[in-house]
């Protein structure tokens, strides 16, 4: 159609007039547009061939091509403007100073398609005084829409199911006992005279490093020697000093003489305790489980640090327990595709495998349905164009004329289209419609799911928008209600009402996280762009240009480049879902449909132009 050439020239414009795009001399456009109209001449696609195409397209009167003189000539078009340019009156109108024209910008335009929603609302106001019965006025019903607003894709899973188990395990300080010998020695004063005994000196060492304790005995020197084992001649001085009786774990030759009884340093033996602390792990068979990982990282202290009393001596250490967590895991067969395959509005689509590396038969797969949005426009009531001899479109009301034209909704689009272009394109890479990569999660046959999307029904743009720039609160609070409850992150929820309003494509799913191969987590990504409109563009723009969606994993979501944009044929794309917003007729009630007059014309329309 020729809107659409209309709007590749229209981009081609607003592109060139970044300043990174270098400028077309007035020369080379003359040189190109008469190579394009000579082009242009030699296709008799372009000519109507019947006087009933002719009359279709405004402009035309038969079938000759009065202009075609110009295409050899372009010069000859100049000269003629300029001879009567002086008594043309639009002429007059653009070039006066003088006057007030009226201006419009593209905006405005699209300002106009909101009356649409006023009629649909109350159409009789428009239509007051009208006969809206009997056979010189009727209602004919608009071809039923055919977007993808009314339906997502609803997915489930069946085949092998990774239960998790969290486990935990302690590693502990215990107490060993253990009965040694001990050895008794005498200690006495560093100045005492002649005696065989040890020095004090010598024995603070050992006392020191807990190898000898005193025993609280106490005796004069005589008594000492007695038991030693030497007696002192005529017990002479004994009373001069007091020997310290000590027990130590070692056998230590530090007396001055050995004891005639023992032969050692010691006077005498006996048992001791000896208590020491060990690190006993329990964690052994979880760490030997190949179904089980560690989970958390290092293990934590849980008692400590302290000191304990054991058998009446104090022992002190920094930690006397510590857990270690890990997160087991078993397989079991799961399912949870019931509700979907029982829900007589989804249709199965496809499976889609979810193994990391497909080694032999399928692990687990995603089952993927078409299931009708709730709230969405799938276009069962009927919208009518009516009137007696008027129809509304757009919020207009005008005459019926007998022949509509067929670009007027395409026109809108084109309008939006270009609107469109000129916010998105990105003058540093020469690239239009772009959109952002974004992604959620779900764990595999979990009741978690912070993929919900479409599932809980679509939203406005305006009460999206509003939510988006609101912040994190209003996102919480008009994302999917679960969400919030699953923990789901603030990027996710976000995605959640870009997916609502018609924002996003999604591109696929993915294995995130897995367990020996099989898959326990998967996760969903989305290409979101500026408007449904760019979205749209993108999705049936990729199938023309052989430029399929990458893998889930991989996608970026760049745009078109300037070249694959031009190579477009948007007069075949489906517009549908996007009509509704920028065309609504007038609904009226039911009990009109029964008038004739404006079915027949709309229906002789369609009959010509074979719609």
């Amino acid at each position: 159609m020729r809107i659409w050439a209309s709007v590749a020239v229209l981009l081609v414009v607003l592109m060139a007039s970044s300043p990174a795009v270098a400028q077309m001399t007035v020369e080379k456009a003359r040189q190109e547009g008469r190579a394009l109209g000579n082009e242009k001449r030699q296709d008799s696609t372009l000519v109507p061939a019947d006087s009933a195409r002719a009359e279709a397209v405004p402009g035309y009167d038969g079938t000759s091509l009065p202009q075609g003189a110009y295409f050899d000539n372009p010069e000859r078009m100049e000269a003629e403007a300029a001879a009567t340019k002086s008594s043309n009156e639009q002429y007059r109108i653009a070039t006066d100073a003088d006057r007030t024209r009226p201006t419009f910008s593209n905006a405005e335009i699209l300002e106009t398609t909101a009356r649409a929603t006023a009629v649909e609302k109350d159409p009789a106001a428009f239509l007051e005084g009208e006969e809206m019965s009997g056979a010189s006025g009727s209602c004919t019903p608009l071809p039923p829409a055919t977007g993808g607003a009314g339906y997502y894709e609803a997915t489930c899973n069946a085949g092998t199911k990774v239960e998790e188990r969290p486990r935990s395990c302690f590693i502990r300080m215990v107490r060993d006992v253990t009965t040694i010998t001990s050895y008794k020695y005498y200690v006495v004063p560093d100045n005492a005279y002649g005696t065989p005994f040890a020095r004090r000196a010598a024995m603070v060492p050992h006392a020191a490093s807990g190898v000898c304790k005193p025993t609280g005995v106490v005796k004069q020197a005589c008594a000492a020697h007695r038991d030693y084992g030497w007696p002192w001649p005529d017990n002479k001085y004994c009373d001069d000093y007091y020997a310290t009786e000590y027990e130590c774990s070692a056998d230590l030759p530090i007396a001055m003489q050995v004891s005639p009884v023992t032969g050692a340093s010691w006077h005498a033996t006996g048992s001791t305790n000896q208590i020491v602390t060990r690190r006993v792990d329990s964690c052994g068979d979880l760490a030997g489980d190949g179904m089980c990982l560690p989970d958390g990282g290092a293990e934590v202290c849980v008692e400590g640090p302290e000191t304990r009393i054991i058998d009446g001596v104090p022992i002190t250490e920094a930690c006397w327990a510590w857990k270690r967590d890990y997160m087991c895991h078993a397989f079991s067969s799961g399912n949870d595709c019931t509700a979907l395959e029982t829900n007589a509005s989804c249709s199965f689509l496809r499976t889609e495998c979810l193994d990391e590396e497909l080694n032999g038969a399928c692990q687990v797969e995603e089952r993927i349905y078409r299931c009708p949005t709730p709230g969405g426009a799938v276009s069962d009531a009927p919208q009518y164009i009516c009137g007696d001899d008027v129809y509304c479109i757009n919020g207009d009301c005008e005459p019926i004329v007998r022949e509509a034209s067929t670009e007027f909704k395409d026109a809108l689009v084109a309008l939006h289209a270009i609107d469109q272009a000129g916010k998105e394109f990105d003058e540093n890479n020469f690239t239009v419609f772009q959109g952002t990569r974004e992604t959620c999660h779900k764990p595999v046959f979990g009741l978690i799911n912070c993929c919900a999307g479409k599932v809980s029904g679509l939203l406005t743009v305006g009460a999206g928008a509003a939510a988006l720039a609101g912040g994190p609160t209003a996102v919480a609070a008009l994302a999917t209600p679960f969400l919030t409850l699953f923990a789901c992150s603030q990027s996710e929820m976000r995605l959640d009402i870009k997916d609502r309003m018609g924002f996003c494509h999604k591109v696929g799913t993915y294995c995130s996280s897995s367990f020996l191969g099989i898959c326990k987590t998967r996760r969903t990504a989305y290409c979101c762009f500026e408007s449904k409109l760019s979205r749209i563009l993108q999705e049936q723009g990729r199938v023309q240009l052989g430029r399929p969606w990458g893998a889930p994993k991989r996608e970026q979501c760049l745009g078109f480049t300037i070249d694959e944009f031009a190579r477009l044929d948007l007069s075949v794309m489906d517009f549908t879902e996007v009509y509704a917003e920028f065309v609504d007729a007038a609904r009226l009630p039911d009990e009109v449909e029964t008038m004739t007059q404006i079915q027949q014309k709309i229906q002789g329309y369609y009959d010509l132009h074979g719609k």
